[in-house]
């Protein structure tokens, strides 16, 4: 088979493919074979109908039977022969098939572009000074007074904003009750929306033991249609008035949340903590500032099926965070274009972050180890909640096998970027006032 390789970008190459014309004859006799024996055709027996009537009716079907065996398949081989990676499916196009002759055709595809990158080492990056001042102690201990707070019942209090009622409930409309309007032992946090809005309101200042009366207006577009832009009345009997409490900043507090035995104590873990804390996130931004400049320094042509692919990804994680945060997710543009538009950049910057760091990779020789192939199998197991052998059967696929190498491969070279990079401290003047 005859395959010629034109090179047409840095990220896309176009094989020239010819399938000799006793290939192409065997093909052919191999589908009026099968059509022969598949086909009933009135006045034939099956198996018995001439070839010449199966040209006449099925020609053009035979046609298309034998390019779609004999395409894919020389296809696969010519990608093996020329040695070409492709990295999504090919566009095949000037299809050439006469009989007694050559089949040819043209498939353009997508491949890996040749990275080469230069001067990775000594990238230079500026690293602020970090620390934990005392006001940042405090608003964590606050914080975690907050988290251990309790709801302590008490009498002859009126409920204020914060505090907890639970009170038993009569809602009628027109005199008659209305299907969820009663409940008994319900628990409403004052200054927080309810069911209804205003209703919450209408409890401030009571205390354990009154009673109150009073209306209030469904909103139009309630959900329920038998309810919107009705009012109702209300009738509420307060059992209980819980008032929110804020644990002490002693050794019983310091002890129970931070495992110490002194305030003092607990504030040094604190400080610990948050310049810990700060310091991976230092850590994590000067990486991204490296590739930052990695990605300037080397322009590479991405290849659209990369990107689309990456572009699924990006906008799968999307639903992921949008579905445990609720739907808030800071930054989302509004409409569905921006969204995936927002996902293209995205996905843009990732695949050519990945190319530079898998050419680093092939430049220093860096390889995977077993080890390192048994951890990225843990890890992956305990985040899809799978044994560790489902997770190493999986890997027996090549291409998923070189999916989890390349991951670690790319950490490695960005490990050695950091490694090698020209961090110093952050310089500011001070300006006279």
């Amino acid at each position: 088979m005859k395959v010629t390789v034109e090179e047409i970008s840095q990220s896309k190459r176009a094989l020239l493919i010819e399938v000799p014309a006793d290939r192409v004859a065997a093909q052919v006799e191999e589908a009026f074979r099968t059509w022969n024996q598949r086909l009933q055709v009135p006045g034939f027996r099956r198996g018995k109908v001439p070839r010449a009537v199966l040209e006449h009716r099925f020609g053009e079907a035979l046609r298309e039977e034998v390019l779609r065996e004999l395409i894919p398949e020389s296809y696969g081989e010519a990608v093996e022969q020329a040695a070409v990676e492709p990295v999504g499916q090919p566009s095949v196009e000037d299809i050439q098939f006469t009989r007694g002759e050559p089949l040819s055709y043209r498939a353009v595809v997508e491949v890996k572009p040749a990275v080469q990158v230069a001067d990775y080492r000594g990238i230079g990056l500026e690293r602020e000074k970090i620390e934990v001042v005392d006001a940042e102690v405090d608003k964590t201990l606050e914080y975690l007074r907050e988290e251990a707070a309790e709801y302590v019942p008490t009498e002859g209090w009126p409920a204020l904003r914060d505090d907890l009622i639970v009170l038993d409930h009569e809602g009628s409309m027109g005199g008659k009750p209305f299907k969820g309007g009663s409940g008994t032992n319900l628990t409403v946090a004052l200054g927080h929306e309810g069911y209804l809005p205003g209703f919450t309101e209408q409890l401030v200042g009571l205390q354990k033991g009154e009673q109150k009366r009073f209306t209030l207006g469904f909103p139009p577009d309630y959900p329920r249609k038998e309810l919107a832009g009705r009012t109702v009345e209300f009738h509420v009997a307060v059992k209980e008035v819980k008032k929110r409490r804020l644990p002490e900043l002693n050794e019983e507090f310091a002890k129970s949340v931070g495992d110490v035995e002194s305030v003092g104590e607990l504030r040094d873990k604190l400080k610990e903590q948050l310049l810990q804390r700060k310091r991976r996130a230092q850590e994590a931004e000067l990486r991204r500032a490296l590739l930052s400049k990695l990605v300037a320094q080397h322009p590479v042509e991405i290849p659209e099926a990369m990107t689309e692919r990456e572009t699924g990804a990006v906008l799968d994680e999307l639903l992921m965070t949008m579905r445990a945060t609720g739907g808030r997710v800071e930054g989302l543009p509004d409409s569905p274009e921006g969204v995936r538009a927002k996902a293209q950049e995205v996905a843009r910057r990732r695949v050519q972050e990945s190319l530079l760091l898998e050419a680093v990779a092939k430049q220093e020789g860096l390889a995977a180890s077993d080890d390192e192939i048994e951890a990225e199998v843990q890890a992956l197991a305990q985040a899809s909640r799978q044994e560790a052998e489902t997770v190493r059967r999986a890997l027996a696929d090549p291409s998923r096998r070189g999916l989890v190498t390349g991951r670690i491969l790319e950490r490695k070279a960005l490990d050695l970027l950091m490694q090698h990079a020209n961090i110093t401290d952050a310089f500011h003047l001070i300006q006279p006032a």
